[in-house]
């Protein structure tokens, strides 16, 4: 095959082909160690001991909320510094049952390290669900990110 290529390409036998692999250039990665373009479905943030993560999508439905759980972790986890969690809840309008999941899901990986874990600017109908499923008890939920923020660093 590699003679047939020569012959196509006019390639002369009798002297030595140099081949030179291509330069890849560095992939550009974000804050969650993404490629670059890629879509995250937060937004994070370090501030003192706490990591405040924006979900992005409105939606926090069955089909978002593995990778959303995902990409919560594993910044938590790299920022070894942080113990405290918020969720920045404001663009969230849809939330069912695996949304909820994903944030019961990580409050033992932020006991793990002593910390506490707030809800911000929950909408009313998301407000209305943490109640109905008693998750208030567990969450601090709190108008702002900064009074969550607060709750969180001063009771912590």
């Amino acid at each position: 095959m590699l003679n047939n290529l020569r012959k196509l390409f006019g390639v002369d036998e009798s002297r030595p082909t140099v081949v030179r692999e291509r330069q890849q250039e560095p992939l550009m990665r974000d804050a969650l160690g993404q490629p670059r373009g890629s879509h995250s479905p937060v937004s994070p943030s370090v501030v003192g001991q706490t990591l405040v993560v924006t979900i992005i999508d409105p939606d926090l439905n069955a089909f978002k909320a593995a990778d959303v759980n995902h990409a919560i972790r594993e910044v938590f986890e790299s920022e070894r510094g942080v113990r405290n969690l918020v969720i920045d809840m404001e663009n969230i309008k849809f939330l069912d049952s695996a949304g909820l999941n994903t944030f019961v899901d990580l409050v033992s990986m932020v006991r793990q390290r002593q910390g506490k874990i707030a809800v911000a600017a929950a909408g009313q109908q998301v407000e209305v669900l943490f109640k109905l499923t008693r998750l208030e008890l567990i969450f601090k939920i709190r108008r702002t990110t900064l009074e969550a923020l607060d709750a969180v660093e001063r009771e912590g």
